[in-house]
Order: C-alpha cells, then sequence, then structure tokens
C-alpha cells in the first residue's frame, strides 16, 4: 500500500542510518492534519482522527541489520461494510520488525524472509509506521448493533455471524470428508 513510486509518502520521517549509532534511537511521531487527511485518502477511511507512534532504532548488526520497535496508535472512522456509516475504531498495535542491508548475507543474524529490505542511506520511519497502520485496520468493520439475521441481503442471501459461519464449515468439513466416502466403498464382512 505504499505510495505509487515517484510521489512522496503522506507522512515521512527521514532518519539517516549514520545518525544511529551504538545507542539506541528513541523517536516519537505525531501526524498533523493534513498528514492524517492524506493518509485517510490513502487508505479509504472515513477518517483518522490521531495517530501517533513510538519507535525505538537499534543495529542489531552495525551498518547491516536495524531493528525497528515500537508502539502505533490512532484513533479511526471506517465504513461499515454492512450500511456504510460510520465505525469508530481504536489501533494500539506493537511492532517489530527488522530491515537488512542484504538480507541473504546477513541470515546468519535473522532469517531472510522475515527481514525487511533496508535501501540506502536513510529510511523513511513516518512511511514505516503508516503501513503498520494500513496492517492493523480492521478489514470488515461493521456497526456493533448490526444482528446479522435482520440484514436483507437478497434472494437466498444471507449474513451469518461468526458462530454460525463456524458451524457451517464445520458442517461442510463433515459432509465433504473424503475418508467417509472411502469408507463407504470397503466391503463390509
Amino acid at each position: 500500500m505504499a505510495p505509487e513510486d515517484g510521489i512522496a509518502p503522506e507522512f515521512s520521517v527521514v532518519v539517516a542510518l549514520d545518525s544511529i549509532g551504538e545507542d539506541d534511537r528513541t523517536i516519537d511521531l505525531s501526524a498533523n492534519d493534513d498528514e492524517r487527511a492524506a493518509l485517510t485518502r490513502r487508505f479509504g477511511l472515513v477518517s483518522i482522527d490521531s495517530f501517533s507512534a513510538n519507535v525505538v532504532l537499534s543495529w542489531l548488526k552495525p551498518g547491516k541489520v536495524l531493528s525497528v520497535k515500537g508502539r502505533v496508535s490512532a484513533c479511526v472512522t471506517q465504513s461499515c461494510v454492512i450500511t456504510l456509516d460510520p465505525v469508530l475504531g481504536k489501533i494500539d498495535e506493537e511492532i517489530d520488525l527488522v530491515f537488512s542491508q542484504n538480507p541473504e548475507r546477513t541470515a546468519d543474524i535473522i532469517d531472510p524472509n522475515e527481514a525487511e529490505t533496508l535501501d540506502g542511506e536513510e529510511i523513511d520511519v513516518g512511511e514505516v509506521v503508516s503501513e503498520e497502520l494500513s496492517l492493523s485496520l480492521n478489514p470488515y468493520p461493521r456497526r456493533s448493533d448490526i444482528d446479522p439475521g435482520s440484514v436483507e441481503l437478497g434472494p437466498g442471501a444471507r449474513l451469518l455471524s461468526e458462530e454460525a459461519a463456524q458451524e457451517d464449515a464445520r458442517e461442510s468439513a463433515k459432509k465433504n470428508n473424503p475418508f467417509e466416502a472411502l469408507a463407504a466403498l470397503k466391503p463390509k464382512n
């Protein structure tokens, strides 16, 4: 969900890698009104009322492997997937990421599949926390007072509660059990 190439991130806080020494570097970030409005458009939200983060940057291997840990907090308003009414949400997520200049060469420190690529001489911590915010959003926001059974979807369609969907999945698994089909073919003595 990163901005298109050539377009500056909506919330950019660039940190030069050589400014991170042997000691951890703590950064507090808070998006202003314009940055929150731009992120709101980017993520397709109704609004972002607050967005802040506290991150600690530290080298796991100086100049090669960077750890970014911290917390992302936000108050957002999304559209209900059923009614399109506003749904308020709070984000309070821990982040724990690792960036590597060359993930294959640092496999002794971090699994290359778990490391983000660290390009150049700087890191945009604002973009990192913005992406973490987008990953923390509720993918299916729904008003809490909606009764799934009362929603008219059309002929043959119905909205299931989470419990009903799980029960349907269990029933379907029982019906489609390949071992039961094989057992029916086994000769009976």
